[in-house]
């Protein structure tokens, strides 16, 4: 690779992680610029998880914002993930390792994971047959599940005790 490649590559990643993470901006760049460009990258990425996860942006309420910013600037996108769903549910899940998920939004997240996978390229897929979901939630770190039946009805639960 020529040296003006490789000065250009290095150019590109100083952006992206300028963009993405808040790193600061690479000399020969308009600082002001990329900071809005970044800012409203931020936003569209936020206003996605909104539509695509109501009850946990309603269940979060003012705090939803700035809770998924601190979690956005820590999480750049992949690449690989366009859909605003698998976002979602990766900070969803972030919140319920932190124990800080609303319990309005446990459903909500149970029910992802029986309905939709994941697929390779980061979008969509439903899911058939039977799924079956569990997960520790709640202040008591109980387990709960989830139960996608054929045909799509999805029961929903929590063991004893546990």
């Amino acid at each position: 690779m020529s040296r003006a490649r490789e000065e250009l590559a290095r150019a590109q990643a100083e952006l992206m992680r300028a963009l993405e993470l808040g790193e600061p901006v690479p000399s020969g760049f308009d600082a002001e610029r990329v900071r809005a460009t970044a800012d409203t990258l931020l936003a569209k990425r936020r206003r996605g998880v909104r539509r695509a996860w109501p009850v946990l942006e309603r269940a979060l309420g003012e705090s939803f914002a700035g809770e998924f910013d601190a979690w956005a600037r820590a999480n750049p996108p992949r690449a690989f993930e366009p859909h605003a769903g698998v976002e979602g549910y990766r900070f969803a899940l972030a919140l319920l390792e932190q124990g800080r998920l609303p319990r309005q939004a446990e459903a909500e997240v149970l029910g992802f994971g029986v309905r939709w996978r994941i697929t390779p390229t980061g979008g969509l897929a439903p899911r058939w047959g039977l799924v079956l979901r569990m997960l520790r939630m709640g202040e008591q770190r109980r387990w709960r599940w989830a139960v996608r039946l054929p045909g799509g009805r999805v029961l929903r639960g929590r063991l004893p005790g546990g």
